[in-house]
């Protein structure tokens, strides 16, 4: 035995020989197998599979339902004229934002589109929940502060990240 036998290379040599037979001897299967290969090939990297009709009928049921829960809360925030109850709504619209965030971040999207536009929606209410508790820090110290229009001009900021989730969502893809 000697050392080329032994090396890595040897190995490698040795191998690529033994293929090569097999491929001689089973021209058929060998035929077969390279051309399922390139059209498989082929296939996966030209087809582009668009997941927003799965996303559509999937996640943005659930996603719908929660937004509607927490637009209702801030709704009822800005219509009450109790100010205890003002507190109490938009306290409980901040819990909702928070179901939001869990929600979206249990069920992503497969697609690098999707994914990107779904962690668009995610670090838009994100945002929004950091916004809810600062807004509810500075209301604690300054009680005559008018929490709601800062909470609006702070979403107002943030809406462009939903808009451009809500544009994917909507487009027709291909």
């Amino acid at each position: 035995m000697s050392i080329d036998e032994l090396s890595l290379s040897g190995l490698l040599v040795s191998i690529a020989r033994e293929c090569l037979d097999s491929l001689k001897r089973n021209r058929l299967a060998a035929g077969l197998a390279v051309i399922a290969l390139v059209t498989t090939t082929v296939l996966a990297f030209s087809s582009q599979y668009d997941e927003r009709a799965r996303y559509r009928a999937v996640l943005l049921p659930d996603i719908a339902a929660s937004e509607a829960r927490f637009q209702e809360e801030m709704r009822d925030a800005e219509t009450t004229r109790n100010e205890t109850w003002r507190l109490y709504y938009f306290i409980d619209a901040h819990r909702k934002v928070r179901g939001i965030l869990d929600l979206l971040n249990r069920r992503w999207p497969h697609t690098r589109e999707g994914r990107r536009a779904h962690a668009d929606l995610i670090r838009y209410y994100d945002l929004l929940s950091e916004d809810f508790a600062i807004v509810r820090t500075q209301a604690s110290l300054d009680e005559q502060l008018d929490f709601l229009a800062l909470w609006k001009k702070s979403e107002a900021e943030r809406r462009p990240l939903r808009e451009r989730w809500q544009k994917w969502v909507n487009s027709s893809g291909l």
